[in-house]
């Protein structure tokens, strides 16, 4: 991730380079560790779904019906992968938010996707290339497989599916009226809190909230007071976390790829930036997680009335 950053330094191309380190981004996370043609297939065709809900919500700009109807159908899609469905689950949230940010007014014209893709491509030949002179045991997961149990109505069922797009939709309408400046990120955060597990998205909520703010902290100081090259550095020292907090702890997480796309994004923004962008993003987690508690305190009710009845 850091590689297209050092070349956005060296050619001042700002914007194209942090788009293209976010589609390594993307690229890096939908690898099932698979056979290499599985691989390839996997990566090319999630990423060409991100950058096609991109640009389905990017003609829909000043369509407001018909992007709440895309919103609560991509959104219910995104909902039914069940965990274990690890490639569905983490490209229909991406698919929704592409979707959610384009419609909202964030950055998306041609040269950005072609740059998107080409990151995506970038990440793919070292994943290769990786795979090659690196062999190992792990078992990856067959996003064919999935598709199939999806198919046949392995989800976590339509309840879920129905209840995450509606609580998306009721954020990112009170992040409007609290004339919030980016109010696609609400709408983010709830894609990747909430959780079939109540249980679960209750300790998201909190370590969400936590990794976000100490991110956002270690992101502004890093876009005050680094250069080009340093900020290039930040964003490899954190990502090299990603996988590693995905596993183990949510916080970690939560704080490594807040200060990667934070960074990344204010580094699109150079050279002038925008580091009141930082605070808009914690005020939008702190709404975000709002309304998933508001939603986990409506559907653990909705479940107690129905086992009594």
């Amino acid at each position: 991730m850091g590689l297209p950053i050092l070349y956005g330094a060296i050619t001042q191309h700002f914007l194209q380079a942090a788009f293209m380190s976010l589609g390594a981004l993307l690229a890096l996370l939908l690898d099932p560790r698979s056979q290499a043609l599985k691989q390839i297939l996997a990566i090319v065709i999630g990423v060409l779904a991100v950058i096609c809900a991109a640009a389905l919500g990017f003609t829909l700009i000043g369509h407001p019906h018909m992007a709440i109807a895309a919103l609560i159908v991509f959104g219910f899609l995104a909902g039914l992968p069940k965990p274990e469905h690890a490639y569905w689950g983490l490209l229909g949230k991406y698919i929704a938010t592409a979707l959610l940010l384009a419609q909202l007014g964030f950055p998306a014209s041609t040269a950005i996707g072609i740059a998107y893709f080409y990151g995506a491509l970038l990440a793919l030949f070292l994943i290769l290339l990786q795979g090659w002179l690196y062999k190992i045991d792990e078992v990856g997961h067959s996003p064919s497989n999935e598709f199939f149990q999806l198919i046949k109505g392995d989800t976590n069922g339509p309840f879920y599916g129905l209840t995450l797009p509606l609580t998306i939709l009721a954020a990112t309408l009170s992040a409007n009226w609290l004339h919030v400046n980016q109010p696609g990120w609400v709408g983010l955060t709830i894609l990747f809190v909430m959780h079939i597990n109540d249980r679960l998205s209750w300790y998201r909520l909190w370590d969400r909230i936590v990794g976000t703010l100490l991110g956002i902290i270690i992101a502004y100081l890093s876009v005050r007071y680094l250069d080009q090259i340093g900020l290039a550095l930040v964003i490899a020292a954190f990502a090299f976390w990603i996988p590693y907090s995905l596993r183990k702890s949510y916080l970690l997480f939560s704080l490594s790829i807040t200060v990667t796309v934070m960074v990344a994004i204010n580094f699109a923004l150079l050279p002038n930036g925008d580091l009141n962008l930082m605070s808009w993003r914690f005020y939008d987690t702190l709404i975000g997680c709002f309304w998933v508690a508001i939603a986990l305190i409506i559907t653990h009710g909705i479940h107690v009335f129905k086992s009594k009845i």
